[in-house]
């Protein structure tokens, strides 16, 4: 069993080229192979004009500067979380995804897909692809302009609202209305409510409603109760942690270094959406990919689960630069960075298009 250091902070130092080398091909080799790495293959990688032992004393020189570490005796050495920091922040050169990858996140990019099932769905390939955990945030709703309210009579006093937004995105809500009230009555109060609501957000659209609602209390007063309910409920936020898609959760089960007792904890704040809602605000703070290592990852409550987690995530953008949305991949230390940063990259940069080209559509 791998022994654990600390996972503290510390500020990076300064390495030779030749040390800092060797960091990155120890760090890329465990990536691939899961197996600690030794002065033998790198050696044998043909990178090197050094002998065995000169590698063994670079080795030696990081392993005494918290980059490196034995997982037990006479083996081969493993980066530590700062060596970890060291490679994400100072050697890592993202690597543009095959075009097998590009090609299926860019089919996932349909005209005819509301953005909610298009956030599903590059979730499902992003785990896909990185053998990780994916996660990605839809864009809030709440903030979308309404273009039109409709009102479908299901049965009983069971009654679909369905509002679509000028992006396209359609919310839908059930509620009840007294079964006298026609058809026909629930046709003229949407024709009546359309220049409330057309234009508004859903949280403009609620206020508008229940003032226009409250002037008329004294009609069908059962209706008016309900309908102001609904009102409220409709214009909520849409939080991130509603419109958050988690995909793959279960690939984490297969890196042994994560111990199962402590997964379990990682995948309940998946559930919970705790960690990637903190994600959604680290990222969007900033534009480009970010990665975060061990105790950097951003999360509520400083769980143990996530020390021996990375997360690779980025923001995206409407046409206007404004961020709305965020993606990340979650894996073990040793995920394959280089990899991970491009297809994390690509992603958001075809989110990113794929936004402008709706808004333009709509305008």
């Amino acid at each position: 069993m791998v022994s654990k250091t600390p996972d503290v902070k510390q500020a990076l130092p300064d390495l030779p080229a030749r040390a800092a080398q060797v960091l990155n091909d120890v760090v890329d080799s465990y990536a691939q192979s899961g197996e600690p790495v030794g002065s033998k293959a790198l050696v044998e990688s043909g990178n090197y004009q050094l002998s065995g032992a000169s590698i063994r004393n670079v080795m030696q020189d990081l392993e005494a500067a918290g980059l490196l570490m034995h997982p037990h005796t006479s083996a081969g050495r493993i980066p530590t979380a700062q060596g970890y920091r060291f490679y994400t922040q100072r050697l890592v050169q993202a690597v543009p995804p095959e075009a097998a990858v590009r090609d299926a996140l860019e089919s996932q990019l349909s005209p005819t897909k509301s953005l909610r099932q298009i956030t599903q769905d590059i979730s499902s390939v992003l785990s896909q692809v990185t053998n990780c955990a994916a996660m990605v945030s839809a864009p809030q709703a709440a903030h979308d302009p309404l273009e039109t309210m409709e009102f479908i009579r299901l049965s009983g006093e069971r009654v679909l609202v369905v509002m679509v937004t000028k992006a396209g995105e359609i919310e839908n809500r059930v509620m009840e209305v007294p079964a006298f009230i026609s058809v026909d009555d629930l046709e003229q109060a949407a024709k009546a409510l359309k220049p409330l609501v057309t234009g508004q957000t859903l949280e403009q659209a609620r206020t508008a409603l229940i003032a226009a609602l409250a002037g008329q209390k004294g009609q069908v007063n059962a209706m008016i109760d309900n309908m102001m309910a609904a009102a409220h409920q409709w214009g909520q936020p849409v939080t991130s942690d509603g419109a958050m898609v988690v995909a793959g959760s279960t690939n984490l089960f297969q890196y042994p270094e994560l111990v199962r007792d402590r997964l379990q904890g990682l995948i309940k704040l998946f559930e919970e959406k705790r960690l990637l809602m903190a994600l959604v605000d680290e990222v969007k703070s900033s534009s480009g990919v970010k990665i975060f290592v061990g105790s950097d990852v951003p999360i509520l409550g400083g769980e143990d689960a996530i020390h021996d987690v990375a997360v690779v995530g980025s923001s995206f953008a409407d046409k206007n630069r404004k961020m709305i949305g965020s993606l990340g991949v979650i894996g073990p230390l040793r995920m394959d960075y280089k990899r991970t940063l491009g297809v994390v990259d690509f992603t958001a940069k075809l989110l990113n298009q794929a936004l402008s080209d709706r808004t333009e559509d709509k305008e």
